[in-house]
């Protein structure tokens, strides 16, 4: 075929990608006049005594379900747009088919995206893997060399491993590499034969043997890798350019702080982290830095939605606490902002919620939350969450049994509380996932 004829041949995708625009442009339009058409609703109901206030908020509740939906679309497109002008500067991301379904797999994004076989060295993806694991057949045998896949001791593991290592397989080759550094994984101690390995992955481009030496070179390795700032930093811009979902969020994470020999810069902090999470939605770290920029109002156009929705999901993995304390932080804001400024409507009430996400804070260990979780249990305790009288001296007000997060001043208000929405705003706070959160009845 011709240089002539080739330029001129269509793209069989050209047709789909124009319908799947188009598409998407009516979908989007649909959602914002049906946001549109909420907020008229609401703006031409009255708002002045707690009746009406009450009366608007499942019709808020409503509007907070619509925008979210919104939000999401909007960042999904935001996120692919981020993809791409990575793209456009440092090349095209390097994939590979999944020897099942053939759809194409960034390899060297994360592994978390593939099902690795030591017996062959063959990959692929985590939703074919998964598909076979629920089928009757199970993944028992390897799909593509069908070798068993019965557990077996890590040294015969390691020899696979070694075996795989030899033939040039990178990511083999990265597992030997950090398994004999360490000494573990079936291997004996051994940094120097170690860093070979890993070196060997490093010169295909491999981006996790890359990030592995930075790492080496950041902290040094006895008299076989002295510290070097420059070098590692050289080492893991090379990984994250080449895809490397991990290494773009460490690489968020300096330039947010300008640490590490990198300069100060949130715009390619905030870059970096749209990267990481494009490539691999599983990343916390940057789902972290991308919930933190939302509710710092450190983006062009900041999203409370968008601020929960990633808080969430490092919040729901959380060993810290600093997660699960900034989501609950979000939620309120977030109810605040759909619900004139309040949060404790029944029905709508955000607080049994936040208790429950300061109540893991704390137990997780986070500083100074049991101070905020006393202090806002005391505000709880103050008063009746349902007819509103004021605790007096000496008073025992009855507490929620279940969300531990309500008073009330007899078991008739507790009753009518339950009866009126708390039955709601209980059952919803302890729901994990921020999307059914917000969809829950």
């Amino acid at each position: 075929m011709s240089d002539e004829s080739r330029t001129s041949e269509p793209s069989p995708k050209a047709g789909h990608e124009g319908d799947d625009e188009e598409h998407q442009q009516t979908e989007e339009g649909k959602m914002l006049d049906d946001i549109a058409e909420q907020k008229n609703l609401i703006d031409q109901m009255p708002g002045e005594t707690s009746d009406d206030i009450r009366s608007r908020a499942p019709h808020q509740k409503k509007l907070g379900q619509l925008e979210f939906k919104y939000h999401i679309f909007a960042e999904k497109k935001r996120l692919a747009g981020a993809l791409s002008k990575f793209e456009e500067i440092h090349g095209a991301l390097y994939s590979e088919p999944c020897l099942i379904c053939l759809e194409d797999i960034h390899v060297h994004a994360t592994l978390s995206e593939m099902e690795l076989f030591f017996c062959c060295g063959g990959f692929i993806c985590r939703s074919c893997a998964w598909n076979i694991e629920e089928s009757e057949l199970g993944l028992d045998k390897c799909p593509l060399c069908r070798e068993s896949l019965a557990v077996t001791s890590e040294a015969d593991d390691a020899a696979k491993l070694i075996a795989l290592a030899k033939r040039g397989v990178s990511w083999a080759q990265t597992d030997v590499g950090r398994s004999m550094i360490h000494g573990e994984g079936g291997f004996q101690k051994q940094a120097k034969a170690g860093l070979e390995w890993l070196n060997k992955a490093a010169a295909q481009d491999y981006p996790l043997a890359l990030s592995g030496l930075s790492d080496l070179h950041r902290e040094g390795l006895k008299s076989l890798v002295r510290k070097s700032q420059d070098k590692a930093n050289k080492l893991m811009l090379k990984a994250a350019n080449l895809g490397h979902a991990a290494a773009n969020s460490e690489l968020a994470s300096h330039y947010l702080s300008g640490t590490n020999g990198f300069e100060k810069n949130p715009d390619e902090a905030y870059f970096r982290a749209s990267v990481a999470f494009a490539l691999d939605s599983k990343s916390e770290q940057a789902a972290f830095y991308l919930g933190c920029f939302h509710y710092d109002k450190d983006v062009p156009e900041p999203s409370l939605y968008l601020a929960c929705y990633y808080l969430n999901i490092v919040a729901c993995e959380d060993d810290h606490g600093i997660a699960c304390h900034l989501y609950s932080e979000a939620v309120l804001k977030l109810t605040e902002y759909l619900h004139d400024g309040c949060h404790a409507n029944l029905g709508s009430n955000a607080v049994p919620a936040i208790m429950f996400w300061l109540r893991k804070s704390r137990d997780l260990g986070y500083e100074d939350e049991e101070r905020l979780l006393e202090k806002g249990e005391t505000i709880c305790q103050s008063r009746c969450a349902n007819c509103k009288k004021g605790a007096q001296a000496g008073d025992k007000f009855k507490q929620c049994s279940k969300c531990k997060a309500q008073w009330y001043c007899s078991k008739e208000c507790q009753v009518e509380s339950w009866r009126a929405g708390h039955r709601k705003d209980c059952k919803r706070a302890r729901i994990l996932k921020f999307e059914d959160y917000l969809n829950a009845e």
